[in-house]
């Protein structure tokens, strides 16, 4: 078992999935769990007012939006490819395609590869006739 030591109160935690103890994981829900019901009764909000209204610092709420737990009604964020404005997530639609289309077809490109070099000659594998 792992331990390390909390990047938020210092304690010395075992590590096992979170990068933070359990306490401080305990005290990010429960502020989590504020900001979400403080949306619910108030979903204009921006995100200045949910931070002074919550305590919640700015970074963490960014950071819930940017993981999707966190959708904001007015587009606050800027995608990380184009800057075009985005309500949650990293990269807009268009980007985020873009960029599965680039995977895809970079995995494709992979596959092609390795299939012409099974037939230039690669690794092939002959039996011995059984006399």
């Amino acid at each position: 078992m792992e331990m390390a030591n909390c990047p938020r109160c210092r304690k010395v935690f075992p590590r096992l999935r979170e990068p933070i103890c359990d306490a401080c994981v305990k005290e990010e829900e429960e502020l989590f769990n504020k900001v979400k019901a403080f949306l619910e009764e108030n979903p204009s909000s921006t995100v200045l007012k949910i931070c002074d209204e919550t305590g919640a610092s700015h970074k963490r709420i960014t950071q819930w939006v940017r993981d999707g737990r966190l959708e904001l009604q007015k587009a606050e964020l800027q995608c990380r490819q184009c800057g075009k404005d985005i309500a949650s997530g990293t990269y807009c639609k268009d980007c985020f395609d873009k960029i599965n289309q680039q995977i895809g077809d970079m995995f494709s490109d992979k596959a092609k590869d390795e299939a012409l070099e099974g037939k230039k000659g690669g690794a092939t594998m002959h039996t011995r006739d059984r006399r």
